[in-house]
């Protein structure tokens, strides 16, 4: 049936909620809670198939360390170097999007393109586990006073720290995989919403910002993406271990950089990560027909 097709479709779940998002103006009210609520669910759902104890090695280990390198080195550097270039107000969305830990998808989609899945889900776990560190010692120095730290602690507490918890608890349950998959698009599906509802001033009114925005966003992540992928190939890692990397390499949270954006700013501080999702979606369409072409080892 065309709608359950629908419904498990990443891709189209996201461009749905985005058009509809833009089309209608999202949430008349409540869209920071709106927002949270929903990002809290997908975080919880995502999580869950996160297990640390099944990833554990000392390869890993080795393996999460250059993940972190990649992810909050490089990375967050490119961002923070994209986003000086734009107004205060995008500047702290960059900002925010620079600390967000990797998108917990990069699990799924390793596994998709046939990478190595137990290091991916690793060196995720240590990834979202610095974060809660990391995120606001980024956060606080690169945007000071104008960030309340009670706001911003609370606010990860909410989103990272109590979804990790609860995904531990929903690890017991048995949920089937195309019922857990059809609730966290949805989930997301209603962030996105949400999100680009509240800017959609911004997407009609300010093209040469959306054009400007839509240039950073293809070079943190096709360019970084393609980047990491062709390095690695010259030095002759093989296919199977390039591909998490390469996803940490262009992948962010984007939809805990928009949430925390509209719940410690003001909804044009979330552009920056809502045009950024598009084309995070472009890339993982990208990405699964280029490694199907792409060489197992380096010649």
């Amino acid at each position: 049936m065309w709608l359950t097709r629908v419904l498990e479709s990443y891709s189209a779940m996201m461009a749905l909620g985005l058009l509809l998002g833009v089309l209608s103006g999202g949430f008349p009210v409540l869209t920071k809670e709106v927002s949270m609520a929903s990002l809290a669910i997908l975080m919880t759902l995502s999580l869950s198939n996160v297990k640390l104890g099944e990833a554990r090695s000392k390869g890993h280990a080795k393996d999460a360390v250059v993940a972190l390198a990649i992810n909050y080195g490089m990375l967050t550097v490119v961002i923070l170097l994209l986003g000086s270039m734009f107004p205060e107000d995008l500047w702290w969305g960059w900002v925010l999007m620079a600390a967000a830990p990797s998108a917990v998808s990069v699990v799924p989609f390793t596994t998709i393109m046939g990478g190595r899945t137990s290091k991916a889900l690793f060196s995720t776990s240590v990834n979202y586990l610095v974060a809660l560190g990391l995120m606001p010692l980024i956060t606080l120095a690169l945007i000071g006073s104008a960030v309340s730290v009670e706001s911003l602690v609370t606010s990860l507490l909410l989103l990272i720290a109590l979804p990790m918890a609860f995904s531990r608890l929903l690890t017991r349950v048995t949920v089937r995989k195309r019922t857990k998959s059809v609730a966290m698009n949805l989930s997301f599906a209603v962030l996105i919403f949400a999100v680009a509802g509240s800017n959609r001033d911004a997407f009609f009114e300010d093209l040469w910002i959306v054009l400007a925005i839509s240039a950073a966003c293809i070079v943190r992540t096709f360019g970084t993406g393609l980047g990491t992928e062709y390095l690695l190939r010259a030095r002759g890692v093989p296919k199977d271990e390039r591909i998490h990397q390469v996803l940490f390499a262009s992948y962010k949270n984007l939809g805990l950089t928009a949430t925390l954006a509209i719940a410690l700013f003001e909804p044009v501080v979330a552009v920056p990560a809502t045009i950024c999702i598009v084309f995070e979606v472009v890339w993982v369409i990208f990405l699964v027909r280029f490694y199907e072409r792409a060489p197992t080892r380096s010649p």
